[in-house]
Parts: structure tokens; sequence; C-alpha cells
């Protein structure tokens, strides 16, 4: 699995670089915000399960689409 950012509770730099905020301007409007740990738990319990039976050797990312930027 390969999981995205998760609020923990640690403090982060309130203002993005120049360049990160002209590189995901656009796309983060129509992103989720950061994930709580239940939804990599959602990822993890369904790996977990027989439902993932046929799943061998992916990588799954749990990111909410911020793999695809």
């Amino acid at each position: 699995m390969a999981p995205g950012g998760v609020a923990t509770g640690i403090k982060l730099p309130a203002d993005m670089s120049e360049s990160g905020a002209v590189r995901l301007g656009g796309v983060r409007s129509n992103m989720p915000g950061m994930a709580q740990a239940a939804h990599l738990a959602a990822s993890i319990t369904f790996l977990a399960s027989n439902d993932s039976v046929n799943i061998n050797g992916a990588i799954l990312p749990s990111d909410g689409g911020w793999s695809a930027v």
C-alpha cells in the first residue's frame, strides 16, 4: 500500500512555497482534504479481507488521488 498524507496533528508550515503553490494551484480545488487515520484503516482492512484475494504484487495508492498530480 502507498498511503498519502495523513492528518496526525503534527504542525506543518502555514505557507506553501511559491513554486509548490503554482504547481498545485488548480488541482488542489478538486482534491479531497488530508486523510484521517480511519480512511487508511479502511484500505488496510480491505487488503486484509477476503475481498482482496485476487490482488497480488500491486501497489495500492491510498492518497485521495494526489499521486495522479
